[in-house]
Protein backbone atom coordinates (compact mmCIF):
# COMPACT_ATOMS: atom_id res chain seq x y z
CA UNK A 1 0.00 0.00 0.00
CA UNK A 2 1.60 3.31 -0.86
CA UNK A 3 2.39 6.54 1.51
CA UNK A 4 -0.60 8.36 0.47
CA UNK A 5 -3.73 5.63 0.10
CA UNK A 6 -2.31 5.08 3.90
CA UNK A 7 -3.01 8.63 4.53
CA UNK A 8 -5.87 8.39 2.56
CA UNK A 9 -7.12 5.50 4.44
CA UNK A 10 -6.39 6.71 8.14
CA UNK A 11 -7.90 10.18 7.05
CA UNK A 12 -10.93 8.68 6.13
CA UNK A 13 -11.03 6.22 9.43
CA UNK A 14 -10.62 9.31 11.71
CA UNK A 15 -13.15 10.90 10.03
CA UNK A 16 -15.90 7.64 10.47
CA UNK A 17 -14.89 7.62 14.21
CA UNK A 18 -16.01 10.74 14.61
CA UNK A 19 -18.91 10.37 12.63
CA UNK A 20 -19.70 7.24 14.71
CA UNK A 21 -19.22 9.59 18.01
CA UNK A 22 -21.18 12.40 16.16
CA UNK A 23 -24.14 10.22 14.85
CA UNK A 24 -24.46 7.93 18.97
CA UNK A 25 -24.80 11.90 20.69
CA UNK A 26 -27.29 13.10 17.92
CA UNK A 27 -29.45 9.77 18.37
CA UNK A 28 -28.99 10.34 21.98
CA UNK A 29 -30.27 13.94 22.28
CA UNK A 30 -33.38 13.18 19.94
CA UNK A 31 -34.32 10.19 22.29
CA UNK A 32 -33.79 11.61 25.68
CA UNK A 33 -34.79 15.09 24.46
CA UNK A 34 -31.86 16.93 26.49
CA UNK A 35 -28.65 18.27 24.75
CA UNK A 36 -26.35 17.25 27.99
CA UNK A 37 -27.31 13.36 28.62
CA UNK A 38 -23.73 13.17 30.96
CA UNK A 39 -21.43 15.48 32.27
CA UNK A 40 -18.62 15.28 29.73
CA UNK A 41 -21.37 16.65 27.51
CA UNK A 42 -20.88 20.32 28.99
CA UNK A 43 -19.59 20.24 32.34
CA UNK A 44 -19.56 23.84 32.70
CA UNK A 45 -23.56 23.53 31.63
CA UNK A 46 -24.28 20.81 34.17
CA UNK A 47 -22.71 22.66 37.04
CA UNK A 48 -25.23 25.28 36.40
CA UNK A 49 -28.44 23.44 35.51
CA UNK A 50 -27.59 21.83 38.75
CA UNK A 51 -28.29 25.18 40.58
CA UNK A 52 -30.73 26.35 38.62
CA UNK A 53 -33.09 23.27 39.13
CA UNK A 54 -32.07 23.36 43.13
CA UNK A 55 -33.29 27.27 43.01
CA UNK A 56 -36.24 26.54 41.02
CA UNK A 57 -37.53 23.34 44.34
CA UNK A 58 -36.44 26.07 46.74
CA UNK A 59 -38.77 28.71 45.08
CA UNK A 60 -41.71 25.93 44.95
CA UNK A 61 -40.79 25.14 48.42
CA UNK A 62 -41.54 28.89 49.11
CA UNK A 63 -44.47 29.02 47.28
CA UNK A 64 -45.99 26.11 49.58
CA UNK A 65 -44.75 28.54 52.70
CA UNK A 66 -46.48 31.62 51.19
CA UNK A 67 -49.74 29.35 50.39
CA UNK A 68 -49.88 28.10 53.83
CA UNK A 69 -49.76 32.00 55.53
CA UNK A 70 -52.08 33.13 52.96
CA UNK A 71 -54.59 30.44 54.38
CA UNK A 72 -53.80 30.99 58.11
CA UNK A 73 -53.98 35.04 57.24
CA UNK A 74 -56.99 33.86 55.72
CA UNK A 75 -58.75 32.47 58.78
CA UNK A 76 -57.63 34.97 61.05
CA UNK A 77 -59.07 37.93 58.77
CA UNK A 78 -62.66 36.18 58.83
CA UNK A 79 -62.32 35.70 62.83
CA UNK A 80 -61.59 39.06 62.59
CA UNK A 81 -64.69 39.82 61.27
CA UNK A 82 -66.60 37.58 63.35
CA UNK A 83 -65.71 39.55 66.12
CA UNK A 84 -66.59 42.64 64.65
CA UNK A 85 -69.63 41.53 64.10
CA UNK A 86 -69.80 40.28 68.01
CA UNK A 87 -69.37 44.11 68.90
CA UNK A 88 -71.81 45.53 66.54
CA UNK A 89 -74.44 43.23 68.42
CA UNK A 90 -72.80 44.44 71.66
CA UNK A 91 -73.25 47.94 70.82
CA UNK A 92 -76.96 47.41 69.68
CA UNK A 93 -77.71 45.97 72.69
CA UNK A 94 -75.69 48.34 74.91
CA UNK A 95 -77.81 51.23 73.06
CA UNK A 96 -81.02 49.55 73.61
CA UNK A 97 -79.78 49.45 77.65
CA UNK A 98 -79.14 53.22 77.62
CA UNK A 99 -82.32 54.10 76.67
CA UNK A 100 -84.22 51.05 78.74
CA UNK A 101 -85.91 52.80 81.80
CA UNK A 102 -86.67 49.32 83.02
CA UNK A 103 -84.16 47.53 85.16
CA UNK A 104 -85.41 44.13 84.46
CA UNK A 105 -85.00 44.55 80.48
CA UNK A 106 -81.85 46.02 80.93
CA UNK A 107 -80.62 43.13 83.33
CA UNK A 108 -82.02 40.89 80.84
CA UNK A 109 -79.55 42.96 77.67
CA UNK A 110 -76.93 42.44 80.01
CA UNK A 111 -77.25 38.62 79.78
CA UNK A 112 -77.03 38.83 76.21
CA UNK A 113 -74.18 40.85 76.36
CA UNK A 114 -72.03 38.77 78.42
CA UNK A 115 -73.25 35.56 76.37
CA UNK A 116 -71.77 37.21 73.23
CA UNK A 117 -68.33 38.35 75.12
CA UNK A 118 -68.23 34.54 75.77
CA UNK A 119 -68.73 33.80 71.80
CA UNK A 120 -65.81 37.05 70.90
CA UNK A 121 -63.07 35.48 73.53
CA UNK A 122 -64.14 31.49 71.74
CA UNK A 123 -63.31 33.12 68.63
CA UNK A 124 -60.01 34.73 69.83
CA UNK A 125 -58.55 31.46 71.60
CA UNK A 126 -59.78 29.33 68.72
CA UNK A 127 -57.76 31.12 66.00
CA UNK A 128 -53.95 30.50 65.13
CA UNK A 129 -51.37 31.25 62.60
CA UNK A 130 -49.62 28.21 62.68
CA UNK A 131 -49.23 26.71 65.95
CA UNK A 132 -49.72 30.47 67.76
CA UNK A 133 -53.36 31.67 69.10
CA UNK A 134 -52.84 35.41 67.51
CA UNK A 135 -55.75 36.34 68.91
CA UNK A 136 -55.86 35.75 72.39
CA UNK A 137 -51.97 36.41 73.00
CA UNK A 138 -51.05 39.52 74.09
CA UNK A 139 -48.33 40.18 71.45
CA UNK A 140 -46.90 37.58 68.45
CA UNK A 141 -44.96 37.35 65.18
CA UNK A 142 -45.75 35.40 62.53
CA UNK A 143 -42.59 34.86 60.44
CA UNK A 144 -42.80 33.40 56.45
CA UNK A 145 -39.66 32.42 54.15
CA UNK A 146 -40.59 34.56 50.90
CA UNK A 147 -37.57 33.76 49.29
CA UNK A 148 -34.30 31.44 48.47
CA UNK A 149 -31.81 33.34 50.80
CA UNK A 150 -32.00 33.12 54.46
CA UNK A 151 -32.48 37.14 54.65
CA UNK A 152 -35.91 36.60 52.53
CA UNK A 153 -38.17 36.68 55.38
CA UNK A 154 -41.88 37.83 56.27
CA UNK A 155 -42.92 39.10 59.69
CA UNK A 156 -45.79 40.22 60.81
CA UNK A 157 -47.19 41.05 63.92
CA UNK A 158 -50.55 40.31 65.45
CA UNK A 159 -51.99 41.70 69.11
CA UNK A 160 -54.79 40.21 71.26
CA UNK A 161 -58.64 41.04 70.58
CA UNK A 162 -60.14 39.29 73.51
CA UNK A 163 -62.63 40.66 75.27
CA UNK A 164 -60.41 42.26 78.08
CA UNK A 165 -57.72 42.80 76.03
CA UNK A 166 -60.36 45.21 73.76
CA UNK A 167 -61.88 46.71 77.11
CA UNK A 168 -65.57 45.16 76.69
CA UNK A 169 -65.33 42.54 79.26
CA UNK A 170 -67.78 43.17 82.23
CA UNK A 171 -69.07 46.55 80.82
CA UNK A 172 -72.05 47.66 83.29
CA UNK A 173 -74.39 48.06 80.55
CA UNK A 174 -77.25 46.80 82.93
CA UNK A 175 -76.54 50.01 85.05
CA UNK A 176 -78.69 53.11 83.68
CA UNK A 177 -75.16 55.09 84.92
CA UNK A 178 -73.04 53.14 83.20
CA UNK A 179 -74.55 52.00 80.29
CA UNK A 180 -74.16 54.74 77.53
CA UNK A 181 -70.41 55.05 78.67
CA UNK A 182 -70.14 51.70 77.65
CA UNK A 183 -71.03 52.77 74.27
CA UNK A 184 -67.92 54.61 73.60
CA UNK A 185 -65.65 51.83 75.09
CA UNK A 186 -67.31 49.15 72.39
CA UNK A 187 -67.12 51.83 70.04
CA UNK A 188 -63.19 51.87 70.64
CA UNK A 189 -62.84 48.32 70.59
CA UNK A 190 -64.54 48.63 66.55
CA UNK A 191 -62.01 51.12 65.77
CA UNK A 192 -59.09 48.71 67.18
CA UNK A 193 -60.35 45.83 65.41
CA UNK A 194 -61.17 47.60 62.33
CA UNK A 195 -56.96 48.61 62.18
CA UNK A 196 -56.35 44.63 62.64
CA UNK A 197 -58.42 44.00 59.81
CA UNK A 198 -56.57 46.55 57.69
CA UNK A 199 -53.39 45.40 59.23
CA UNK A 200 -53.98 41.37 58.21
CA UNK A 201 -55.62 42.31 54.38
CA UNK A 202 -52.19 44.00 54.10
CA UNK A 203 -50.14 41.22 54.64
CA UNK A 204 -52.22 39.21 52.75
CA UNK A 205 -51.48 41.92 49.74
CA UNK A 206 -47.91 41.77 50.16
CA UNK A 207 -47.78 38.00 50.37
CA UNK A 208 -49.28 37.81 47.21
CA UNK A 209 -47.24 40.03 45.33
CA UNK A 210 -44.47 37.62 46.79
CA UNK A 211 -45.95 34.31 45.78
CA UNK A 212 -46.32 36.28 42.30
CA UNK A 213 -42.80 36.93 42.39
CA UNK A 214 -41.86 33.52 43.14
CA UNK A 215 -44.06 32.30 40.09
CA UNK A 216 -41.24 34.55 38.04
CA UNK A 217 -38.54 33.82 39.00
CA UNK A 218 -39.62 30.02 38.86
CA UNK A 219 -40.37 30.64 34.74
CA UNK A 220 -37.32 32.42 34.24
CA UNK A 221 -35.08 30.05 35.91
CA UNK A 222 -37.37 27.04 34.38
CA UNK A 223 -36.20 28.75 30.99
CA UNK A 224 -32.68 29.48 31.80
CA UNK A 225 -32.47 25.89 32.81
CA UNK A 226 -34.00 24.59 29.69
CA UNK A 227 -31.55 26.49 27.58
CA UNK A 228 -28.94 24.67 29.03
CA UNK A 229 -30.52 21.13 29.05
CA UNK A 230 -33.05 20.88 25.88
CA UNK A 231 -32.19 19.87 22.67
CA UNK A 232 -32.68 21.72 19.80
CA UNK A 233 -34.50 18.47 18.06
CA UNK A 234 -34.49 19.96 14.67
CA UNK A 235 -30.81 20.62 14.68
CA UNK A 236 -30.22 17.19 16.03
CA UNK A 237 -32.15 15.80 13.20
CA UNK A 238 -30.06 17.92 10.46
CA UNK A 239 -26.73 16.60 12.41
CA UNK A 240 -27.87 13.10 12.44
CA UNK A 241 -27.90 13.00 8.69
CA UNK A 242 -24.75 15.02 8.57
CA UNK A 243 -23.62 11.87 10.59
CA UNK A 244 -24.79 9.47 8.97
CA UNK A 245 -23.61 10.72 5.29
CA UNK A 246 -19.97 11.38 6.45
CA UNK A 247 -20.43 7.64 8.16
CA UNK A 248 -21.03 6.42 4.83
CA UNK A 249 -18.50 8.44 2.85
CA UNK A 250 -15.88 7.42 4.83
CA UNK A 251 -16.64 3.93 4.55
CA UNK A 252 -16.99 4.61 0.84
CA UNK A 253 -13.45 5.75 1.23
CA UNK A 254 -11.88 3.03 3.22
CA UNK A 255 -13.53 0.12 0.72
CA UNK A 256 -12.12 2.23 -2.15
CA UNK A 257 -8.51 2.35 -0.71
CA UNK A 258 -7.72 -0.56 -3.62
CA UNK A 259 -3.73 -0.74 -2.45
CA UNK A 260 -5.06 -1.20 1.18
CA UNK A 261 -3.93 -4.90 2.21
CA UNK A 262 -7.47 -6.24 2.67
CA UNK A 263 -6.52 -8.27 5.92
CA UNK A 264 -5.76 -4.72 7.29
CA UNK A 265 -8.90 -3.02 5.68
CA UNK A 266 -11.38 -5.09 7.55
CA UNK A 267 -9.92 -4.66 10.70
CA UNK A 268 -9.71 -1.64 10.58
CA UNK A 269 -13.29 -0.96 8.63
CA UNK A 270 -14.15 -3.58 11.63
CA UNK A 271 -12.79 -1.81 14.36
CA UNK A 272 -14.38 1.82 13.62
CA UNK A 273 -17.67 0.60 13.24
CA UNK A 274 -17.91 -1.47 16.14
Amino acid sequence: MSVVDSRVALVALQGLRQANTDLNKSAERLATGQRINQAGDDPAGIGKASILKAEIGSYNQVKRNIGSALSDLSKVGDSLSTVMDYLVEMRSISLQAASETDDDIRASHKELYDELVVGLNAVAKGTKFGSTAVLSTATSTGTVQIGIASADEKSMAFTAVTATTLGVNGLAINLKATAASSLTTIETAMETVAKRMAEVGGYQSALEGSLDLADSNIIAKSSQYGNIMNADLALEATNLVAARIRQDSATAVLAQANSMNRTIADYLLNGAIG
